[in-house]
């Protein structure tokens, strides 16, 4: 999946939410539960709970203000989700790219594709009207 939005906010802010892993259960919709104990940055691992999976994940990119990337795997499921920013006055300009492999399923139906595609749709508005209300005005 590829999906992009404009957010009216700098990258600093909408950067702070991406690498917060803690608090992705209040605006990623498909997290439960998110914990990084040695904190986020290149090669830092984390925990984190999707669709009733526990990923074990690692952060693979990891650019200040501009790319954020992490891979996550269980014996269920592998996840890669890169995020890009690019300013664009009066904000920024949010690439966010995600795959998403069930190893146990051999068959995804129409409708769960589309549930997919929804939640990543979710997550971008989430993002947008989070980074948007920590704004500070100018």
């Amino acid at each position: 999946m590829r999906s992009e939005t404009f957010i009216a906010a700098t990258p600093e802010r909408v950067y702070a939410h991406l690498v917060d892993v803690p608090q992705w259960p209040d605006w990623v919709p498909e997290v439960r539960r998110a914990h990084a104990p040695s904190g986020i940055r290149l090669g830092a691992t984390f925990e984190v709970e999707m669709y009733g999976v526990r990923l074990e994940a690692v952060v693979s990119e990891y650019e200040l203000n501009t790319r954020f990337g992490w891979i996550g795997s269980s014996p269920d499921m592998s996840i890669y989700h890169a995020w890009t920013l690019v300013t664009v006055p009066p904000g920024t300009q949010v690439i966010a790219r995600k795959v998403e492999r069930e190893l146990t399923t051999v068959v995804v139906g129409d409708s769960q594709v589309e549930e997919l595609y929804y939640a990543h749709q979710e997550t971008l508005l989430r993002l947008t009207r989070l980074a948007e209300a920590s704004e500070s005005p100018a």
